[in-house]
């Protein structure tokens, strides 16, 4: 039974550690047909980690490991739907949203800006600045951004 138990808690733990974000200099692979890139940046004075995002209409919930402190653009391949950026830890400290967060829909298909966040330990504010993405989409994914924007990559 307590084996039962251990094996049911790492399984409802791996659903959450699923990773949607694109390794850097890996291959561009195809979108599936119900899929779209959802893309980000991270504006931080400090490293943030467990950066968790929720899928408002599945309610299924994924964290992204660790941004060390800087500029870094997030790019996840995800099914298509409504994202909301819920939460963070900075330091020893969490922050959550209320409200469902910073929200946006991922339409199949396509590169879809969500904005940059600009997180001041424990503010958060969103912008848009999508050249500064755009440059760093461009660095980091290449084949992506050339694919998926084409101008400015």
């Amino acid at each position: 039974m307590r084996k039962l138990i251990v094996l049911i808690s790492l399984l409802s733990l791996a659903g959450c550690l699923t990773t949607y974000r694109l390794p850097a200099d890996a291959e561009m692979q195809p979108l599936k047909p119900d899929e779209g890139y959802f893309g980000l940046v991270f504006n931080s004075l400090d490293p943030l980690k467990n950066i968790q995002f929720k899928n408002m209409e599945t309610g299924s919930e994924f964290y992204e490991g660790r941004l060390e402190r800087g500029v870094h653009q997030m790019t996840l391949k995800v099914p298509a739907g409504e994202y909301c950026l819920v939460g963070f830890d900075v330091y020893d400290f969490r922050v959550d949203y209320q409200d469902k967060g910073f929200c946006t829909y991922v339409e199949a298909g396509e590169m879809n800006y969500f904005g940059e966040f600009i997180v001041r330990d424990p503010v958060t504010v969103a912008s848009i600045n999508f050249n500064r993405y755009v440059a760093l989409l461009s660095k980091d994914h290449p084949e992506v951004c050339k694919e998926y924007i084409g101008i400015g990559c």
